[in-house]
């Protein structure tokens, strides 16, 4: 045995307890992002009486999304959709959590990749949204507010309310812990 060998051992030994060392904070750290991003997700969610969004929808649409074409479907009263949903704020609150959501679903899909198309379909709900906002806050300058509630706040709050539920399950499907939290936060 040569005089470096010892050395060699040596560093090899340190260069490996350093990688392990490193290696076992990383992983300690990655979770504990994990669990604070979950967090400042839930955290970054504006509430929104889920009840009313489920009445408002469920005026218009089926619970699978379908919409309603029935005699009892369509009665609720522009004031009654306003008030229920808050009005402006409750529809700012609305479209800031159509952001949140698409991020609780990227949140499942960097563990369950089913949860892609799930993203996607979120993006183009919250473009929806967004598209209705906008139509109704130029109704609102035209004074033909109430006119347009039905049409596009109503659509709005469907569309939001299939989200959660498409949230909800994604959750569900994926078996992920944070599923009673997410429900009690929405």
């Amino acid at each position: 045995m040569s005089e470096h060998q010892p050395l060699f051992f040596v560093l090899i030994a340190i260069f490996v307890t350093l990688a392990v060392v490193i290696g076992g904070y990383s992983l300690y750290r990655a979770r504990a992002t994990s669990h604070a991003s979950w967090e400042n997700l839930l955290m970054r969610l504006r509430h929104l009486d889920r009840s009313s969004l489920e009445e408002i929808a469920l005026d218009i649409v089926e619970p699978s999304g379908d919409p309603r074409h029935d005699e009892a479907s369509a009665l609720l009263e522009p004031s009654d959709i306003w008030q229920r949903i808050g009005g402006w704020q409750g529809l700012e609150a609305l479209e800031q959590n159509c952001s949140v959501l698409i991020d609780l679903a990227f949140y499942v899909q960097q563990w369950y990749p089913e949860a892609v198309s799930v993203t996607e379909q979120l993006r183009l709900n919250a473009r929806e949204i967004e598209g209705h906002i906008k139509r109704l806050k130029m109704a609102e300058k035209s004074g033909k507010l109430d006119t347009f509630i039905p049409m596009y706040a109503q659509r709005a709050i469907a569309t939001y309310y299939l989200m959660t539920c498409r949230v909800l399950s994604l959750y569900e499907q994926s078996n992920m812990a944070m599923l009673t939290g997410l429900q009690r936060a929405l």
